[in-house]
């Protein structure tokens, strides 16, 4: 790859990423309105909700085995040409459930970007992945910051109505696209001969490797975790303590994401420094000790859980680079066979905590997540004793051939 083909690769990676959180975040603004239009019930605005979430996680399936079969260009192609159809036809929507089939076609796209876009890094991240891969997703937080801030402006000052804010997403998809159509992606399918051809992995190669399965419940817990208090943590204040999620939840959820890409943008060289086991274990067991006080406080935790945001945001991008440094020139299948499997059991995590909340009140869904941290962090020492007994294997078949 040349050193201009390599800048417009960068740029498409990080630019792709900013747009995929600015687009799917402007949810917290446009799914209200839907509703509010459209008179819908919560039963509806739930069942919409949970078809988005499978449309996610199953096209983020379908992507990995796109990918191994016919490449990482055509994956990302793939993810702009849903979501352009997705945004297109957001104009032409006229009742909730051709609003619900609008943005299962946009998920299919954020599915396919997330596998594409992720395959894509392990080829090009070589040097510091883990600083880069940090870098990388913070650009999807200040998407999911941004995002809503442009959407509120645009409805309320600006008048615009809802699906304006889709259609006028169109233009930053295309502009995206053009490029993305031209450049020569870097491709783990077309080095070498038919002989190298003959040995390369597929989807579901992958999953046979006893290492992917563990990469992937990891990477599905470390999701839980990061999400667990965008997801739970406003309802849980409000239905325990009776805080208001207008105010005080929105504030506590914004803290976290703040404090959750600023430490993707400055956390990354720290991460090379230290190395990657050390610092996941260590920031495991620092996550654990804050959800453990912030619980603890009742009420005031609001103002401690927030921090979490600082400490996991480093955990997916770590993860991957762990994946990317191990699998090496099979890194783009095997992190997408990865990010598939680990999407899935945190779509099922994610269900299990709602039955929590069922069962055992309001107040232990959010709780749960210490659990899934502990359990997190009994994986990473596991992942960590694999990783050491198998570095210490090959230096001894490099000693004795020596």
């Amino acid at each position: 790859m040349t050193k201009y083909m390599r800048i417009i690769t960068f740029f498409l990676l990080f630019a792709i990423m900013l747009i995929f959180g600015t687009i799917e975040n402007i949810k917290g603004v446009t799914y209200p309105l839907i509703k509010t239009e459209f008179n819908a019930s919560w039963e509806q605005q739930g069942l919409l909700v949970s078809m988005l979430s499978l449309s996610y996680v199953g096209f983020c399936v379908v992507a990995g085995i796109f990918l191994g079969r016919f490449g990482i260009k055509p994956s990302i192609l793939c993810g702009f040409a849903a979501l352009s159809i997705g945004l297109l036809s957001a104009n032409f929507i006229s009742s909730f459930f051709t609003a619900g089939a609008a943005l299962f076609v946009m998920f299919a796209g954020f599915g396919f970007f997330e596998i594409g876009v992720n395959a894509l890094a392990s080829k090009v991240f070589i040097r510091k992945p883990a600083m880069l891969m940090n870098i990388l997703h913070a650009f999807y937080g200040i998407g999911g910051f941004i995002g809503p801030i442009i959407a509120g402006l645009l409805t309320n000052r600006a008048g615009l109505n809802w699906r304006m804010l889709y259609v006028l997403a169109l233009p930053v998809s295309l502009f995206l696209l053009i490029p993305s159509i031209f450049v020569k992606f870097p491709e783990s399918r077309e080095e070498g001969g038919a002989q190298e051809a003959a040995k390369r992995k597929t989807f579901f190669n992958a999953l046979e490797n006893p290492k992917v399965w563990l990469l992937a419940i990891i990477l599905g817990l470390g999701v839980t975790i990061e999400m667990s208090s965008p997801n739970w943590g406003a309802m849980y204040f409000q239905d325990i303590y009776g805080l208001d999620p207008r105010t005080s939840g929105a504030a506590f959820i914004s803290a976290f994401f703040i404090c959750f890409t600023v430490s993707r943008l400055v956390c990354g060289l720290l991460v090379e420094r230290v190395g990657y086991m050390r610092f996941l274990t260590a920031t495991t067991v620092v996550v654990l000790v804050i959800f453990t006080v912030g619980f603890l406080m009742g009420a005031r935790g609001i103002f401690l859980l927030p921090v979490l945001g600082f400490f996991i945001g480093p955990l997916w991008p770590t993860i991957m680079a762990i994946a990317i440094t191990h699998f090496k020139k099979d890194a783009p299948v095997f992190c997408s066979a990865m990010i598939a499997v680990g999407t899935v059991f945190y779509a099922g995590i994610q269900y299990l905590v709602g039955l929590t909340n069922r069962f055992f009140g309001a107040a232990w869904g959010y709780r749960s997540a210490l659990l899934y941290t502990l359990i997190l962090l009994t994986m990473l020492v596991i992942l960590g004793k694999k990783l050491k007994i198998e570095k210490e294997s090959k230096n001894e078949i490099n000693d004795s051939g020596t």
